[in-house]
């Protein structure tokens, strides 16, 4: 994040030397400057797209295919006024976890870091790879160029891979490491329910085991710590979300209409085949991406039901076992946490739940094949 311009560690208690603070604050408004030039970059490219013929010219075809990048400035542009939030996120999941002697394993940041570095190059990869003649490297390198013939011949393939690079570099790098930040956070919340339910499923369980007033209003104090950094985390990476969610939905509608294997070969489908592997990737990467936040994030929800059920049990047995002075003070326990379990959300559009998997994969096939239909 601190590379894409994000530096969340302005805010954590962390002694730094003078000389090196500097430099950060040099390289964070470098990053700003190249994250407006970006947005401006992005918005003339919509406009101006008229300069190849390789692509139509309408203006809802133009923004879909920016789609990622118009999410990836608006991502950046949320998180650099999140980041305070973030900071104190990240630190109250970590104190979470040292309640339950849980921390996050290190796997998780090895693979998140492969996963952050693979995306962008794998994207780099897929609009390379297919051009390697001097004519179609001019012509990539003039459509980046809007038109403008800046580079001589024999170095038009060098240029458009420096061009192409950065451009798939704040693409996808911030974003796939807020969603892999996502990922892990959602796997650690769950891994702390599941946890904390399992110790009490084990006292509910054994029948020699007094569950009592002082007990359960730990398990609760626990469970309602942990409600409260849920609830931060869904305040601070909602929008964030969506957005990523929204552009992942979108890239696989344009990847199935675009590589429909029953199109008729017009002058347009012929004109995109070479670009078939960049949006054979998108679209994977968007379902992918998909998969893995709903995946895990319907995951904290059968999670914290877990909990619930749990806690429902151990109130049971307290109102059966307890004393009197008990049932006085775990009536009002009762109703006070007697709610439903928590879920998360994509800031407040849907809700991450089990069934958002069939539903969204069906909507994403019915639209694509309406779209398909009505281009016909």
């Amino acid at each position: 994040m601190f590379i894409c311009g994000l530096d969340i560690t302005n805010y954590a208690k962390a002694q730094t030397a003078k000389t090196f603070s500097r430099l950060k604050f040099i390289y964070q408004k470098l990053a700003t400057i190249i994250w407006i030039t970006y947005s401006l970059y992005t918005i003339v490219g919509i406009i101006k797209e008229d300069f190849s013929n390789t692509y139509e010219q309408s203006i809802s075809g133009k923004i879909t295919r920016r789609s990622i990048e118009c999410a990836a400035f608006l991502i950046w542009n949320i998180m650099m006024v999140k980041k305070q939030e973030l900071s104190h996120l990240i630190l109250d999941v970590g104190r979470l976890g040292c309640i339950l002697n849980k921390e996050i394993h290190k796997m998780y940041t090895i693979i998140g870091t492969i996963i952050i570095i693979m995306i962008p190059f794998m994207a780099w990869m897929s609009m390379t790879l297919p051009f390697q003649n001097e004519y179609q490297c001019r012509q990539i390198t003039m459509y980046h160029c809007f038109g403008y013939d800046f580079v001589r011949d024999g170095d038009n393939c060098s240029v458009q891979y420096i061009l192409i690079f950065f451009r798939q570099f704040l693409a996808y790098t911030l974003r796939t490491a807020v969603t892999v930040v996502y990922v892990t956070i959602c796997c650690f919340l769950r891994n702390l329910l599941s946890t904390h339910s399992e110790l009490g499923a084990k006292m509910v369980a054994n029948p020699k085991s007094r569950i009592n007033c002082v007990y359960l209003k730990n398990f609760l104090e626990i469970h309602e710590q942990t409600i409260r950094v849920l609830k931060r985390f869904e305040k601070t990476m909602s929008l964030p979300i969506f957005l990523i969610v929204s552009s992942d939905f979108m890239a696989m509608m344009y990847g199935v209409i675009r590589t429909n294997p029953f199109d008729q070969f017009d002058e347009y489908s012929k004109k995109i085949t070479v670009y078939i592997p960049a949006i054979t990737f998108m679209a994977l990467q968007g379902t992918v991406s998909f998969l893995c936040i709903s995946f895990t994030a319907s995951n904290i929800h059968e999670a914290s039901k877990k909990t619930n059920e749990v806690q429902q049990d151990m109130l049971k047995r307290a109102f059966i076992s307890g004393q009197k002075t008990d049932i006085h003070e775990l009536v009002p326990i009762s109703i006070l946490y007697s709610n439903p379990p928590f879920i998360l959300s994509a800031w407040g559009a849907f809700h991450f739940t089990r069934g958002i998997f069939l539903s969204a994969l069906g909507s994403a096939l019915t639209y694509s094949l309406l779209i398909m239909q009505i281009m016909k």
